[in-house]
């Protein structure tokens, strides 16, 4: 009778972790990238109550029998984790992504250079794509843990140079008026008289001159000429102007000799403050078989990170970043980590993963596709907890631990009636 209630006891206790479980699976119904986990019974250990024999076909010998044997319960076979990936979830922020696939994102502290051993860098698995970039230009999850992905190869990934203008100051320009009463009445910047209204103010009169020679087959045809500034208390009056070709790059400067060969007035001479650029085309990007910390590249030209306003995740993993001037910048290639055997990972605190001694081969590679995955942006992984499937566990657990606690109830009775034997 005693082994009953020690099999009811162990009963008891595989039905409270079977519930600790649904109920951890429960609490992360709303988890990022949770993965549900399944409790598995396995009966106990068993004593012989008659032993087997084999049979003898001697004559007056016995046939042989079956083992008789008296278990004592249930107990713990596994908790395996279920890999299916989740429902997507859309996300407003761009820098959210998931895995549609079997992946893993590969994150965690530092690694100083760069690496293609997983197992050994020390770092976490992950399945929550909620990026981000902090202060120094790396790109980090929500726990603050590096993101490691596949590098530019140096000289490539480089944007356009746009094409720029050529940009001319004059400053102190001397600007002649005609007398009070001339007909007609003439503003000369430059030496190029323009008509215009002695009655005008002196802005004015220079705005007049800034718009007829500024047209086409003017002298300043394809230039846009802006005043800065004006005194027309000096003797003469000047004014400070700046002239900009209305064409990018080299062809922009077709009619520099016209600007530099005018007269400005005594000791003024035109200063180029600016020379004209031609459009530099970019250089396609190759990324690095290497992993490292996801960083923003710098510029070349510059020697700074570039000024990153918006940010794109395309399928292969590749991050793409649109910098002030808007163009494409490449940043890098997220990696995705391929585990031969999922369960046999180790759960870490928040929802990280590490290899375990059963994880088998884990290898980084890039998003193709294929069974490792690929990246969707916009969009994070729910968790794959079934609720339906959960509740009905709860069910069947909650009657499995009522029938086991009735085991020794009744194992109780039967004792107490055996001791009353002898009153």
């Amino acid at each position: 009778m005693v082994r009953s209630m020690i099999a009811g006891v162990a009963g008891l206790k595989a039905h409270q972790s079977k519930l600790d479980v649904i109920g951890n699976n429960i609490a992360n119904v709303n988890t990022w990238g949770f993965k549900s986990y399944s409790y598995n019974f396995q009966d106990a250990m068993y004593s012989n109550s008659i032993g087997s024999t084999g049979g003898s076909i001697m004559a007056g010998a016995a046939g042989g029998h079956n083992a008789s044997q008296v278990g004592y319960g249930s107990t713990l076979s596994s908790i395996s984790s279920e890999f299916e990936t989740g429902a997507p979830s859309p996300s407003s922020n761009p820098m959210d992504c998931m895995i549609d696939g079997t992946g893993f994102f590969l994150v965690g502290n530092m690694v100083n250079g760069s690496f293609t051993n997983v197992t050994d860098s020390g770092l976490y698995l992950s399945r929550v794509g909620i990026f981000r970039v902090d202060n120094n230009g790396y790109l980090v999850d929500n726990q603050g843990s590096y993101v490691y992905g596949y590098a530019l190869e140096e000289g490539t990934g480089i944007p356009e140079i746009p094409a720029s203008p050529a940009v001319y100051t004059i400053d102190k320009a001397e600007v002649t008026l005609s007398a009070a009463g001339a007909n007609p009445y003439q503003i000369t910047i430059g030496g190029e008289p323009v008509t215009t209204s002695e009655k005008a103010k002196f802005q004015d009169q220079v705005q007049d001159w800034i718009a007829e020679v500024t047209k086409t087959g003017k002298k300043y045809e394809g230039y846009t000429i802006s005043l800065d500034n004006y005194n027309e208390t000096t003797n003469p009056p000047t004014v400070n102007i700046r002239i900009t070709a209305n064409v990018s790059g080299l062809n922009g400067n077709q009619n520099s000799a016209n600007i530099t060969n005018a007269t400005w007035g005594a000791n003024v001479t035109p200063d180029l403050t600016s020379e004209p650029v031609d459009r530099v085309p970019g250089v396609a990007a190759v990324y690095v078989d290497e992993l490292s910390a996801i960083r923003i590249p710098r510029d070349p030209t510059t020697g700074m990170q570039y000024d990153i306003q918006g940010w794109t995740m395309n399928e292969d993993g590749t991050i793409m970043g649109t910098d002030i001037n808007n163009r494409a910048v490449p940043i890098a290639q997220l990696a995705l980590v391929s585990v031969e055997n999922p369960n046999g990972l180790e759960k870490q605190s928040g929802y990280y993963y590490r290899p375990g001694a059963n994880s088998g081969e884990v290898e980084a590679i890039k998003p193709n596709g294929g069974p490792v995955g690929k990246i969707k942006s916009g969009w994070l992984e729910m968790a794959n907890v079934d609720l339906a499937n959960e509740f009905s566990n709860m069910i069947t657990t909650q009657r499995g631990f009522q029938a086991n606690s009735k085991i020794i109830t009744v194992t109780d009775e039967m004792l107490q009636e055996l001791v009353n034997m002898k009153r």
